[in-house]
């Protein structure tokens, strides 16, 4: 039998783990305690489309003057050299390509920040070729981390649980207890876990009680599938915040069954972690706006109206050591016209629901995008623990699963496979296949992989 502790213990140790966050973090990231306190300042704000101008012609001069690649970029770009960019000046920078990244990594660095503040990172390359970029770690993510967490009540001291694919090594596993203490956080390796392993993470989560659960959509979903199978009850979290692919609203009802808790969705990714993030009233995700300038363009690279699909350009306004500028970063989105009603003075967005590199093509050059077949797959997800399409060099495709219900998935993946034939006026060949494990890109398992020299 679990015995839970009075309120006045709880509450007692709360209050403890809150006292040596905030002294820690005074006393020995104390950078990072004034970003957290300007974070919170900026909504306070309610101009904040005027912060955000004055962060890009900040990142624009500086990386013109600064990046060896960036000067011959905008040689010949013939607009205001005052410093003062107007909104229709910004739109006739050239947009950066991710082939550019990849041909120029060491030009587009400045040279003026030192290698100390860098961090370099690639992507993962699950959608198209990897690219490298380097974070600016005087800007971390943190603060933007933690605006979000008290959108859902969730402060950074309360214990925490995470499930990602790879088990972090001793060391930072020990690193990570002495950081975070008297904070518990537990973390759960996803990638074949063992039924053991499951049942010990069920029971040091009970144990914590923690305030959030945070993971890759695909590994939460599995966990939550893990529950409900298994008719286990855990300990329900303020939030669950999923990341690193798209989600389909049917995992988000499941999950949300199994954990007792909302699911929060968010957009990043490695270039840009933190861009946007639903609020409880989950009426959109907010735009960073602060930190970061979202465009959704059309083919020409000039803006669409509101809830209309286009290309996404993402300008980091932090990143000093490697600027992104107008990035064209593959993703497609819209943007929402309309306020939240939650009152948080930040521009909302839709759910990314794919990669536009990311199609299922046909022979005619018809593109079925990622986002409608989510659409057209959704009510059949509850039957199957994962879920992937992967499209041949002849154009055939075939739908790979891991069941998760016997009865009746056969019959959803017959259907999966009539609705896909429709969609591409039955010019290629579709067929499902039963599997026991999705493959994986980097630490991504992306819902499309092609092989078709058009989608790359």
């Amino acid at each position: 039998m679990q015995i839970t502790p009075p309120k006045n213990v709880l509450t007692a140790r709360g209050s403890f783990s809150k006292l040596i966050f905030l002294l820690k973090t005074k006393i020995l990231r104390p950078k990072l305690d004034r970003l957290h306190r300007k974070t919170d300042d900026a909504l306070k704000n309610q101009n904040i489309s005027s912060i955000n101008i004055k962060k890009r012609n900040a990142i624009f001069q500086h990386a013109k003057e600064h990046s060896d690649f960036y000067k011959k970029k905008y040689a010949d770009l013939k607009i205001n050299e005052t410093g003062n960019l107007t909104t229709e000046e910004f739109l006739k920078i050239p947009p950066l390509t991710r082939e550019e990244i990849r041909n120029n990594f060491h030009s587009i660095k400045v040279n003026n920040v030192s290698p100390s503040y860098c961090d370099k990172v690639s992507t993962s390359g699950s959608t198209s070729l990897p690219v490298s970029v380097i974070h600016d770690n005087r800007h971390p993510e943190t603060p933007i981390r933690w605006r979000i967490l008290s959108w859902w009540g969730i402060n950074p001291w309360e214990n925490q649980a995470f499930i990602y694919r790879f088990k972090k090594s001793f060391f930072k596993q020990i690193l990570n207890t002495i950081l975070w203490w008297p904070t518990k956080r537990i973390f759960l390796a996803a990638a074949n876990p063992q039924k053991k392993q499951l049942e010990k993470y069920v029971r040091d989560f009970n144990r914590i009680k923690p305030t959030l659960l945070q993971g890759y959509v695909d590994v939460v979903f599995e966990f939550a599938l893990y529950l409900l199978d298994n008719n286990i009850k855990i300990h329900a979290p303020k939030m669950v915040w999923v990341t690193s692919a798209p989600l389909f609203e049917e995992q988000r009802i499941l999950m949300e069954k199994a954990f007792g808790a909302p699911v929060c969705d968010q957009y990043g990714n490695t270039e840009i972690m933190l861009i946007a993030a639903e609020c409880p009233n989950k009426e959109g995700l907010h735009i960073m706006q602060d930190t970061v300038h979202i465009e959704f363009v059309d083919e020409f690279n000039q803006p669409i109206p509101p809830n209309t699909t286009g290309k996404i350009l993402l300008t980091d306004l932090t990143n000093y050591a490697f600027p992104l500028i107008r990035y064209e970063i593959g993703d497609e989105g819209q943007y929402k016209e309309m306020k939240c009603t939650c009152g948080i003075p930040l521009p909302l967005m839709n759910n990314i629901h794919g990669r536009q590199s990311t199609h299922i093509v046909t022979p005619s050059g018809l593109h079925i995008k990622g986002e409608h077949i989510m659409a057209m797959f959704n009510e059949h997800m509850g039957m199957f623990k994962e879920l992937q399409l992967i499209q041949q060099v002849d154009f055939s495709v075939s739908i790979n699963f891991v069941p998760r219900i016997k009865e009746g998935c056969k019959i959803s993946a017959e259907k999966m496979v009539d609705l896909l034939k429709k969609r591409s006026r039955s010019e290629i060949k579709i067929r499902y296949t039963k599997t026991n494990k999705i493959r994986q890109v980097g630490n991504k398992t992306p819902l499309i992989i092609s092989n078709v020299t058009s989608n790359i």
